[in-house]
């Protein structure tokens, strides 16, 4: 077998093209039009990482590669809509944690719902041991990045 023919990136780009869609579609369903899929992700992130350490702003930069300024202006508009709340840490007033407001969390539900539906659809012809190999060659790519 040629690797040098074999595509995979290409592959790789459609499916993820494939996913992101569908996903995006059932988070918007979900959600309708109460906020953005960017607000939605954010909300997604802070939720399922907020239950083992603190979220800061730049956490949300880092996960998502987006800049401080855009950040900031996402964070100012979902505090504005009572989806987060800011709050000092007592080492550093100049950080604030970002916590989910309970309106939020109530999105959250209905948001991995929609996100695992998917999910469950992606693997559900797959065997576990599939879906052990699939994460090893997938983590080796990323790692020869």
């Amino acid at each position: 077998m040629d690797k040098a023919k074999l595509k995979l990136g290409l592959s790789i780009e459609k499916i993820d093209h494939i996913i992101s869609r569908k996903i995006d579609s059932a988070v918007i369903k979900a959600i309708g039009n109460n906020l953005s899929v960017s607000q939605a992700y954010v909300i997604d992130f802070i939720a399922m990482e907020g239950k083992s350490r603190e979220i800061f702003q730049k956490d949300i930069e880092k996960e998502f590669d987006l800049k401080r300024s855009s950040v900031s202006l996402m964070l100012n508009n979902m505090e504005k809509n009572d989806l987060i709340k800011r709050v000092s840490v007592s080492e550093d007033a100049r950080l604030k944690q970002i916590i989910l407001t309970d309106k939020s969390i109530k999105i959250h539900e209905k948001i991995s719902t929609a996100i695992y539906s998917v999910e469950n659809t992606l693997v559900e012809d797959l065997t576990p041991e599939e879906i052990k190999i699939f994460l090893g060659v997938i983590d080796k790519m990323r790692n020869s990045l």
